[in-house]
């Protein structure tokens, strides 16, 4: 009996033994996990760099053009036949647009071009204005509170316009080309996780190119993941301009506006 109690304390001192080195052994080869703090989401630091491009922007503006031709001689030395002067029904030919913008922290830079060909007429007495506009545009800005950027940049703007008059033979044909500084404010805002809002607007001219400059408009982006997205929005140019021909000054006023809906490749 007592040899039988022996062994069975023998074995339990050995069992809790084995038991208590183990958990030892255990515990200095796996230390407890500790776990770290979860990283930021990378679209919610606002310092991060951003940018977007639209390879894809159309816009379908109304044109309305107010124009002051002079008088013209035919020939040198020639009697002058009327100018004419007054409003201009239009129609749009085609417009093509293309955008580009990028911001990290309180810089940001948006550039962007467009092409449109139209043509203008009107009656009493005839008046056939065909224009072409090529312009770039590209601006900078600095965050001056929350979401509201100053901005400054230049426009280049290439016309191509073919004039005829009434009573005359020849057209009156000119390419003049122009640089446009610009100022201005914009404001871009997140509204959601997949919603930018943007609210542009600029002026400027100055007398340097065109005598007025100004532009604006509002858009909205939303980005469908997989950094694709479309916007949509709405956008006004106008422009005064004048250009002197043979000491005689050609003017013209000519506003765009209309709605503007493309595609948006984010990163």
């Amino acid at each position: 009996m007592n040899h039988r109690f022996a062994i069975a304390t023998l074995f339990v001192m050995f069992g809790v033994c084995g038991t208590a080195s183990a958990q030892t052994l255990l515990g200095a080869q796996a230390p407890p996990v500790q776990s770290s703090p979860p990283a930021a989401a990378p679209g919610k630091d606002p310092n991060r760099l951003k940018v977007t491009i639209y390879p894809i922007l159309v816009w379908v503006p109304w044109f309305s053009a107010s124009t002051n031709v002079p008088p013209f001689p035919d020939v040198p030395g020639g009697p002058d036949l009327p100018g004419a002067a007054g409003k201009t029904e239009a129609s749009l030919d085609g417009a093509a647009l293309a955008g580009l913008s990028i911001s990290k922290g309180i810089w940001r830079i948006d550039a962007d071009g467009i092409w449109a060909a139209m043509a203008t007429q009107r009656d009493r007495p005839s008046l056939n204005i065909d224009l072409d506009i090529v312009y770039g545009h590209v601006s900078s800005g600095i965050k001056v509170y929350k979401d509201l950027y100053v901005t400054g940049g230049v426009r280049r703007v290439a016309l191509n316009y073919d004039i005829s008059l009434e009573g005359r033979a020849e057209h009156f044909e000119r390419k003049p080309g122009i640089w446009d500084p610009l100022v201005g404010l914009g404001w871009h805002s997140d509204l959601g996780s997949r919603v930018t809002l943007h609210v542009l607007g600029e002026g400027g001219g100055f007398g340097v190119g065109a005598d007025t400059d100004l532009s604006g408009g509002v858009r909205a982006d939303f980005n469908l993941g997989a950094h694709l997205g479309l916007t949509l929005g709405y956008s006004m140019l106008y422009l005064k301009l004048s250009d002197t021909v043979r000491d005689r000054t050609f003017s013209i006023k000519q506003t765009m506006h209309g709605p503007v809906g493309g595609i948006g490749i984010y990163f």
